[in-house]
């Protein structure tokens, strides 16, 4: 359903309440299935893929169907893996499309017995019943670093623990380090070197951790300070040193001019000016970070070159290729040469009342609304993808002022 969002000149209220992070959610909900400590007392993320995989880890189905949630397929079929269950794993069309021979192969060269049954190298799977009893396998690194990850989760429960190698770049790895973090929180050690990482055998630890706010969720936020100079914004229960590689954001953003302070239940931040200078960064291991640095510069009228971009190809849809589409020819004027590196600056961005299209992506929902901030309505074909990642989000954008109708 098309939806129009309007930004106000003002916030009319500063408090914003984030979502907890998904990202971390899903990993504590392996840890704690794994580890017998139940599901219950913890403020897990209200995200589509989390209450996915919460639901598959707490009931029994013939086929497990994971939806759109890539880490909740790549999590739950390592896991499955391990516990030898026969069972049939399934998603959505765009997860059927989403790659996952690298973490097939690794698993079957453990002991895993798993087979395709539609296209090659591409959900969904037959999983037969087996014993993992590999201790040492090697992945290839440059397609998710969910693969590891998945790894990781269950190589403490391994027969023998497990050394996992690679030889390629790895891409993301601030996730495989958050997911380092989080088994160290539960007792699990990770020996890490240049090329690969060792778990021995052994066992999760029960503790009481709280899940921190969604750094990915708070970019959005930084952005409209950044758009919207001299208006803070107080987002609730966020805190640095959260095991997010998406922190970096907030090293990012004094270039955009936004000043943050750190309060007792969370930030204040403030934009104070609009740049005037070129940036380029590298979004290598802070993917979810792209679209909205990209549709910042798009209002700004700030020249910003983006690298690191491999791994947005394979997510929920294409988001480089939708980038370009919707911020190119979507608008009068508009060219974005920061996806292709050309060292032109942007002319003037006119938006122009065309539909957006939001490809049933969550990221790309929240990324362009954001082009309201350039004093001119925003239509979306669909805003519904948001519950994938953050349900709340254009209410907590009411809260704020915003107009969404």
């Amino acid at each position: 359903m098309e939806t129009k969002i309007i930004f106000p000149e003002i916030f009319t209220d500063s408090k914003i309440e984030l979502p907890t992070s998904k990202s971390i959610s899903n990993r504590l909900l392996l840890i704690h299935e794994l580890g017998k400590f139940g599901f219950e007392g913890m403020n897990w993320s209200q995200a589509d893929d989390t209450q996915v995989l919460k639901n598959l880890l707490e009931n029994k189905y013939d086929i497990e169907d994971c939806e759109a949630g890539g880490t909740t397929f790549r999590f739950l079929l390592a896991l499955r893996c391990l516990q030898g269950k026969e069972t049939i794993l399934t998603g959505s069309t765009r997860l059927k499309e989403r790659p996952i021979q690298p973490l097939v192969e690794a698993l079957n060269n453990l002991g895993a017995k798993i087979e395709y049954l539609e296209k090659e190298g591409f959900p969904p799977l037959k999983l037969n019943p087996c014993s993992l009893t590999g201790s040492e396998i090697e992945i290839s690194s440059s397609i998710s670093s969910q693969f590891i990850s998945a790894l990781l989760l269950i190589a403490p429960y391994l027969p023998n623990g497990l050394i996992i190698s690679w030889k390629d770049q790895p891409v993301s790895f601030s996730y495989v380090e958050m997911t380092i973090q989080l088994m160290k929180q539960y007792g699990v050690d990770v020996i890490q070197s240049e090329f690969s990482l060792q778990v021995s055998k052994g066992a999760y630890q029960v503790n009481n951790f709280s899940i921190p706010a969604d750094w990915s969720a708070a970019v959005f936020f930084f952005v409209m300070a950044a758009l919207k100079t001299n208006q803070s914004i107080h987002l609730k229960n966020i805190k640095s040193n959260s095991f997010q590689g998406d922190e970096k954001l907030l090293a990012w953003m004094t270039d955009w001019g936004v000043e943050s302070k750190e309060l007792d239940d969370g930030l204040l931040i403030v934009g104070k000016r609009i740049p005037t200078r070129d940036f380029e960064y590298d979004f290598t291991n802070t993917p979810d970070l792209a679209q909205a640095f990209a549709v910042m510069a798009a209002v700004s009228n700030c020249r910003l070159l983006l690298t690191g971009l491999s791994t947005l190809i394979g997510k929920e849809t294409n988001r480089l290729l939708a980038l370009k589409t919707e911020l190119e020819s979507r608008s009068r004027n508009c060219h974005h040469p920061s996806l292709t590196g050309s060292k032109k600056r942007n002319p003037q961005r006119i938006f122009d009342k065309t539909i957006f299209n939001t490809y049933d992506d969550h990221r790309m929902v929240m990324a362009l609304s954001l082009l309201g901030l350039s004093g001119t309505p925003v239509v979306l074909d669909d805003i519904s993808p948001v519950s994938k990642s953050f349900p709340n989000y254009f209410g907590e954008l009411g809260t704020i002022g915003v107009l969404v109708f």
